[in-house]
């Protein structure tokens, strides 16, 4: 399943009082999501906000300054994630040094990587599972009895192999 998110966004296009009641509604919590533009992020002023997302270095070190202390304030934790492009990774080092702050580099998950967070993901869920006590005894019995001959590794490589198969993108499908 995809987690499903409410989002909205602030662009220079919206009429003022639909930019009230945007903000109104992410202030609220209603939206969870806030998606802006360079020019309509500046006017932007919410508290305790877990994440902010830059989708490239600003332009001035006062702007990534306005965006980012929006995060961890008072004590909070929060995160605020710059994407780089590659012709923006030189500036990393003047940011870092006229801000007096450090960015911590973190590499775009491959395909591999996420297939293997989602397989984890999976495996946790049926860990967590709690038995369904409506099922019959004569089918549990019948399932055991599928089952009763293999180790514990057995069951759980052909679990794995079973998820993988039906979960896989179609370039890792065994041939």
């Amino acid at each position: 399943a995809i987690n499903k998110f409410s989002s909205g966004a602030l662009h220079g296009s919206l009429s003022q009082p639909i930019r009230d009641r945007i903000m109104g509604q992410f202030r609220e919590g209603h939206i969870k999501i806030l998606v802006a533009t360079d020019l309509a992020a500046r006017g932007i002023d919410v508290k305790e906000l877990g994440y902010v997302v830059n989708y490239h270095l600003p332009d001035t070190y006062d702007a990534y300054v306005h965006r980012s202390g929006r995060t961890a304030r008072a004590g909070a934790k929060g995160l605020s994630l710059t994407i780089l492009q590659k012709e923006e990774v030189a500036e990393v080092f003047d940011f870092e040094k006229e801000l007096g702050i450090s960015f911590s580099k973190y590499q775009k998950a491959d395909a591999k990587s996420i297939e293997e967070n989602n397989t984890l993901l999976w495996a946790k869920k049926i860990f967590k599972t709690k038995p369904n006590r409506e099922i019959s005894d004569e089918l549990r019995t019948k399932v055991k009895t599928v089952f009763h001959h293999l180790t514990k590794d057995e069951l759980v490589e052909k679990i794995l192999a079973h998820y993988l198969t039906e979960h896989s993108t179609s370039d890792n499908q065994p041939k």
